[in-house]
């Protein structure tokens, strides 16, 4: 009894250094990639400094995520974690004393990308050992660490030390949080020794992906997990390309609008973060993703076309009261809030379960990998779509774009449905 007792609070103690350990993380990589982006943004060539810069973080998960992936799990997760955390704080250190103008930062955004693509899928895989039983909870409370610790270093603490000592006290904060990072992840490390969060996998099968192909073929929740966040990837890139114009010049929503619209986003996703942080049972992760990504479309839909649709229908029901101020530009801006309410949750609730669903199904040898091409191809499948997106916004108006975006959500949607129900019919067809 007193075994368990203590097993039971080591168990405890170690989950709350790895969510202290996530948001000083998210905090000081945040803090350095304010410190890049001002860097390039405020270039004389800012254009193409910060496309340098967005492209030099994008390329390594693509190209490198999967040797990440495999390296986390031949090392194991503490040690990965270790290892990525300290390659971090190179990258940080150097360009703290070695970053002369913008024209480094993207060389320094894809050196700490290349080093995350072996930290993150090992800091997702200890999920499986912390959290077996609430993968759910465990994951929104990663996410809401991961937004917290966003809102902190990008538009807290790096304006302020932009304020007080520049740009070169910005990236010296950087590494010092960094450096905070390291001694957290070494820590965690030592907490968990000895258990099955500090397994590594044998040389052999970590290096290879035949083992972890032929999961993702066999286990339809798993693919859906995939393509679940591929989707989610799409539209959260393209509605951020075209839903600020579509707003401003389609439909006559200003900047103190389009402010407005924050609000009920973030009340979306932290509505999103509160269902999810009750807890899922497996057999309601599917449904989740689901629920989510016609949520998605559905919003995406609305924003292109039903606008006009709900603003004629109100302006004939009690909320006609609404449109007494400005001829249905309060009704239009309704309709947008509810839009932004809805998307809010759905990019919540989509990430949570769709993470959730791999660290439920993929097994502990493998999971480093599992995550590492998840998040690979959900890069890799996006890129051509949102440059299409950009020029079809440019071209053609938003509308277009908003209306393929849901239809591509859909479509996803769809497609899971019977990766997941191809694989109900064969575990119902196999012998007990």
């Amino acid at each position: 009894m007193a075994d368990a007792e203590a097993k039971a609070a080591g168990s405890e103690g170690a989950a709350v250094g790895f969510y202290a350990m996530r948001f000083v993380a998210q905090s000081a990589q945040n803090v350095f990639l304010a410190a890049l982006f001002l860097a390039a943004g405020t270039s004389a060539r800012a254009a193409v400094d910060l496309s340098s810069v967005f492209a030099a973080i994008l390329i390594p998960a693509v190209v490198l995520g999967p040797l990440g992936g495999a390296a986390a799990d031949r090392l194991g997760p503490p040690a990965a974690i270790a290892v990525g955390a300290a390659g971090r704080l190179a990258v940080a250190a150097a360009a703290a004393t070695a970053m002369d103008g913008a024209r480094e930062a993207w060389l320094f955004a894809f050196a700490y990308s290349a080093v995350s693509q072996v930290y993150t899928p090992a800091e997702l895989t200890l999920v499986r050992v912390l959290r077996p039983s609430q993968p759910g909870r465990a994951h929104a409370d990663l996410v809401a660490l991961q937004y917290g610790g966003q809102g902190l270093g990008m538009f807290v603490l790096a304006p302020l030390l932009l304020f007080v000592g520049g740009l070169q006290a910005v990236l010296l904060a950087a590494a010092a949080g960094l450096a905070a990072h390291v001694v957290l992840a070494v820590l965690l490390g030592y907490r968990i020794r000895g258990t099955a969060a500090a397994t590594s996998s044998s040389p052999r099968p970590a290096f290879g992906f035949g083992d972890v192909l032929p999961f993702f073929a066999a286990e339809g929740r798993a693919a859906y997990a995939v393509l679940t966040m591929a989707a989610r990837s799409l539209a959260a890139r393209a509605m951020v390309i075209a839903l600020p114009a579509y707003l401003a010049r389609e439909m006559g929503i200003g900047p103190g609008g389009l402010a407005l619209l924050f609000l009920p986003g973030a009340a979306g996703v932290a509505s999103g973060l509160a269902w999810c942080g009750r807890g899922f049972r497996a057999e309601a992760l599917v449904p989740a993703m689901r629920l989510s990504l016609v949520t998605l479309a559905g919003a995406a839909l609305a924003a292109a076309a039903l606008d006009l649709g709900v603003t004629l229908a109100a302006r004939r029901t009690p909320l006609a009261l609404l449109a007494g101020v400005d001829s249905g530009t309060a009704i239009t801006l309704g309709v947008a809030m509810l839009v932004a309410l809805a998307t809010g949750f759905a990019l919540t609730v989509s990430l949570v379960a769709a993470r959730a669903v791999l660290t439920t199904t993929a097994p502990l040898g493998q999971q480093g990998r599992v995550f590492a091409i998840q998040e690979a191809v959900s890069e890799a499948v996006i890129v051509l779509p949102l440059l299409l997106a950009g020029a079809g916004a440019h071209a053609l108006g938003a509308r277009p774009v908003l209306a393929a975006v849901g239809v591509v959500v859909l479509a996803a949607c769809l497609a899971g449905e019977l990766l997941s129900a191809r694989r109900r019919l064969a575990a119902a067809a196999a012998p007990a």
